[in-house]
């Protein structure tokens, strides 16, 4: 670089080293400065002039409004500069770029509140402030949902913060909900940061003298972290569900994450139910949440009820009257199929093969429990691995604790002393060679196709029985794996194939009509659909008290079939059987 070009981009940039996006001008980014600035920005960014110039020919890309330049810079910037608080002006014009191409609003604002917490540099933060309230308090893209969010993190800036406050008391009481919007404005008040902003809020609650609060329904669900898809897909299951009761503008809507954690979960519940008129719940999804905000909803808010759509642990609907699973539980499951093996096949005892886990676990438990209760025995237990391609020492076990039962009453038969008196011969031929009869092997694999694997080491290890499993064999991979070997076996789920049934054909269509794709596999958007549609459907028949109605009546439709309350959980179990390579439903016992 010649010295008079050097010298004009030292005064050049000295002139602009505090400047902020919204102050540069087209004219002071000619060609020539731009391409002087250039090598700077691309080579020396490690030194003071690069930094200066890198600054400015963002700035430069923001007025030119040259999105592809402004955004390589930035992110090399930005990843050069990490953790320093050198980065703060390049992140305020970030946010501005993002704000401008309205990207994300409530990313950039997420930026402006990360400048405002670090920075130490005054001019800047105030370049922040400003334009973060300016964002938050006219942008017609922030919801309600986000407003709240961006409320939680606001807190680092006094005035973001109450702008933030104001902002949201002005939306809520545009949609008739005087109890969020009295909450918003008493913040604004107390805080008592700005005398213009407390006038206006002052007299915004003037406003809402009289007025009664539009009823809240709030949604839990993970919409970040791991689960966040499953989180996404019920919430688009409950708002279609809510556009078709036609209650938009008569009930506020109002979505919390939970990031699938108990501890978020109760603290979202809780703020809701002070700021808003909750009136029911939806949610949340994982049994632990769903525990913990029905353990708090139990004690405190008996009149609002809370319907988990897939949370299948037992027990969550026995915390409290107002406590609802519209999924089936494992327990109903498991007790379904002990329950229609014993009163509708005859069967009287029962050897159970449990996967390791929490899951084998709980099915085995609730089984055991349900076979007990009618009169029934489990007379063997064997636990085993699932995904291993062989379980010839398990079925060894289970074959030996079988053995021994029959050898004891055999000798309890002919009177003899020794239950164990047996020739070392004859053991050694009948542990081999017998085939031994358990008349109920109870299953409750996880999946279909092992399901089907151990269905074929159960024949080829001379057990047999009538085999039994739950909702993990409901799939084509059980027949595919299990062959003939599967014909004639009795498994529980909570719904059988709905592809075809009205209410599923009809769910399914206005899903794809509104979200452009198929509901999943997993039943999540349909299970959400199913409680928010219950709710729903409640408020808009004029239904005040939830509970009492939910309680009372018992028996909804669902898309995959009826859901019947029992205790609040939903036992209505279907038996599917095996028969010709085809599932049938077997739910009626068969004619005798």
């Amino acid at each position: 670089m010649n010295t008079s070009k050097f010298i004009f981009t030292l005064s050049f940039m000295a002139a602009f080293s505090a400047a902020t996006a919204q102050n540069v001008q087209p004219s002071d980014c000619s060609a020539a400065t731009i391409e002087t600035l250039k090598p700077l920005a691309e080579k020396k960014m490690k030194t003071e002039e690069g930094y200066q110039a890198s600054l400015k020919l963002a700035a430069c890309y923001l007025a030119a409004d040259d999105t592809a330049n402004l955004n390589n810079l930035t992110t090399r910037f930005l990843e050069y500069y990490a953790g320093e608080p050198k980065r703060s002006r390049m992140e305020l014009i970030a946010a501005e770029a993002m704000l401008r191409k309205e990207q994300s609003v409530e990313n950039a604002i997420d930026i402006l509140l990360n400048v405002l917490s670090y920075s130490q540099n005054n001019a800047i933060k105030e370049d922040a402030e400003k334009l973060a309230i300016r964002t938050i308090s006219k942008n017609p893209n922030l919801q309600i949902a986000q407003l709240t969010n961006i409320a939680d993190k606001a807190l680092v800036n006094r005035k973001v913060a109450n702008a933030t406050w104001l902002r949201l008391g002005r939306e809520q009481a545009r949609r008739q909900n005087s109890k969020a919007a009295r909450h918003w404005f008493k913040r604004v008040i107390s805080a008592n940061e700005n005398a213009d902003w407390v006038a206006t809020a002052q007299e915004e609650i003037a406003k809402l003298e009289g007025q009664p609060s539009i009823p809240t329904v709030l949604i839990l669900a993970p919409l970040t972290g791991d689960f966040a898809e499953f989180g996404n897909d019920a919430v688009k299951g409950a708002r279609l569900a809510f556009e078709q009761s036609n209650l938009k503008n008569k009930v506020n809507l109002r979505i919390a994450d939970t990031r699938a954690d108990a501890v978020e979960a109760l603290r979202q519940t809780r703020l809701a139910v002070a700021q808003d008129s909750v009136v029911a719940i939806i949610g949340p999804l994982m049994s632990a949440p769903a525990a913990t905000v029905a353990a708090w909803l139990s004690s405190v808010h008996t009149r609002i009820p809370m319907l988990t759509p897939t949370a299948t642990d037992a027990g969550i609907s026995r915390m409290g009257p107002n406590i609802f699973q519209v999924n089936v539980s494992m327990e109903n499951l498991a007790t379904g199929i002990a329950n229609y093996a014993m009163s509708c096949l005859g069967i009287r005892e029962f050897a159970v093969l449990s996967p390791v886990g929490d899951f084998g676990t709980a099915m085995t438990q609730s089984f055991e429990r349900a076979v007990e209760r009618r009169g029934g025995a489990v007379v063997a237990i064997q636990e085993f691995e699932e995904g291993q391609p062989d379980y010839t020492t398990e079925f060894r076990k289970l074959r030996a604790t079988r053995f021994k039962q029959i050898l004891h009453k055999r000798n309890i038969a002919r009177g003899a002393k020794d239950l164990d008196a047996i020739g070392g011969k004859e053991r050694k031929a009948f542990l081999q060679d017998s085939v031994f009869s358990i008349p109920g092997v109870f299953i409750p694999s996880s999946s279909p196709s092992d399901a089907g694997l151990i269905a074929r080491q159960v024949a080829f290890h001379k057990i047999r029985g009538t085999l039994l499993g739950t909702s993990g064999w409901y799939g084509q991979d059980l027949i595919d794996e299990g062959k003939k070997l599967v014909e004639g076996a009795h498994f529980s789920v909570s719904s059988a194939t709905t592809d075809s049934s009205k209410n599923y054909t009809n769910f399914s269509n206005a899903y794809k009509s509104a979200f452009n794709e198929e509901p999943k596999p997993d039943k999540v958007s349909g299970l959400s659909y199913n409680a928010a549609n219950i709710v729903f459907s409640l408020l808009a028949n004029g239904e005040t008290d939830l509970v009492k109605k939910i309680s009372s009546q018992k028996t909804f439709s669902g898309v995959y079939g009826d859901i019947r309350f029992e205790r609040g959980a939903n036992a209505n179990v279907q038996i599917m059987s095996v028969d010709s390579s085809a599932f049938v439903d077997k739910t009626q016992c068969p004619a005798k």
